[in-house]
């Protein structure tokens, strides 16, 4: 597991669209060997929304909305629309979908925010859980997994801490 921190428009986001395969980098190159699937889950989990119903939003991820970790998180499905919830509770919709897909490599930018203390534990107990390469990138580094490699974003590179 790797945490990536850094001021605000360091380019973090920039970083996880090209970990997660969206873009090209301007200059050098990411390679992820051996890695099939990749997701990345935005700060912003509105900007992700597909589905007309939290049940449509889950199948458009490819889960059930029934895999254990929706209980986990409390994420709801169902009938209702995603753009009814809390950002809080979007979050956790979104955050349970990716959990449930379980890609190889997982980049999760700004993931605690809009989570209560209690959903940033499960988060950090599910991070730890997974076998898959997870990338963090966030401002919140007290919740990240002690066992984290942790990253600076600095003038256009990373430097280990």
């Amino acid at each position: 597991m790797h945490l990536v921190t850094g001021r605000i428009g360091a380019g973090k986001s920039m970083l996880g669209s090209v970990l997660a395969g969206l873009i090209r980098p301007d200059s050098g190159q990411v390679v992820l060997e051996d890695c099939g699937s990749r997701i990345l889950l935005m700060q912003f989990p509105e900007y992700q929304v597909t589905g007309a119903s939290l049940s449509a939003e889950a199948a458009s991820w490819g889960v059930m909305g029934t895999e254990p970790v929706f209980s986990l998180l409390g994420a709801k499905t169902g009938s209702q629309d995603p753009f009814s919830l809390s950002r809080g509770e979007l979050k956790r919709l979104m955050l349970a979908c990716v959990f449930a897909k379980d890609p190889d490599v997982l980049v999760l930018d700004e993931p605690y925010a809009s989570l209560d203390e209690e959903a940033k534990g499960i988060l950090t107990e599910l991070i730890e859980a997974r076998r898959g390469m997870t990338v963090v990138f966030s401002h919140e580094s007290e919740f990240a997994p002690q066992t984290a490699v942790t990253w600076r974003m600095e003038r256009g590179g990373l430097v280990r801490e």
